[in-house]
């Protein structure tokens, strides 16, 4: 899809590295922790003959959790995923799961409707229709001649002719 660019908030690939390396060495040592690690939900982008399709995957999010915006041709999904609180923390627990705010922004080509924009959430994933403007058709132009132009009809003018003999 040339024209949906996706921003992503998340941080730079060689950081994504070293926080990999950092897990793998306390996984190994028995020492990791707990943490809140970032929540950057996976997105798929289809595009249609007559509009785009964007899925998000939310595991674990609630649909009042979620927020969906449009503005100035950006198309926002955001929101958060509440961690869930665990008493028992022993040596032998690691955690995996993200949790806490994500944010995702999309550039939206010129030619979609915006104000047709429908999100349907189920099962852990949102669904977004971005449809496509329907395209303006070409139409030939009937040309008037005759005294009373069209400026004279569009300001109220009444044409010589059609005066009362």
């Amino acid at each position: 899809m040339k024209n949906v660019s996706l921003y992503q908030n998340r941080p730079v690939r060689l950081w994504d590295f070293l926080n990999e390396f950092e897990r793998a060495f306390d996984t190994a040592s028995g020492t990791r922790e707990f943490s809140q690690t970032p929540f950057s939900p996976a997105v798929d982008i289809d595009e249609g003959e007559d509009h785009y399709l964007i899925s998000v995957d939310l595991p674990g999010v609630k649909e009042k959790d979620i927020k969906v915006d449009v503005h100035l041709g950006q198309l926002t999904i955001s929101g958060t995923r509440s961690s869930e609180s665990k008493k028992e923390r022993g040596p032998g627990q690691f955690y995996e799961r993200s949790f806490g705010s994500f944010r995702r922004s999309f550039s939206l080509p010129q030619e979609v409707d915006g104000d047709e924009i429908q999100a349907h959430f189920e099962n852990g994933v949102l669904e977004v229709s971005v449809p496509k403007a329907k395209k303006a058709k070409a139409k030939s132009v009937k040309i008037e001649t005759g005294k009373g132009g069209l400026f004279s009809r569009l300001l109220g003018e009444k044409k010589e002719d059609s005066k009362e003999h």
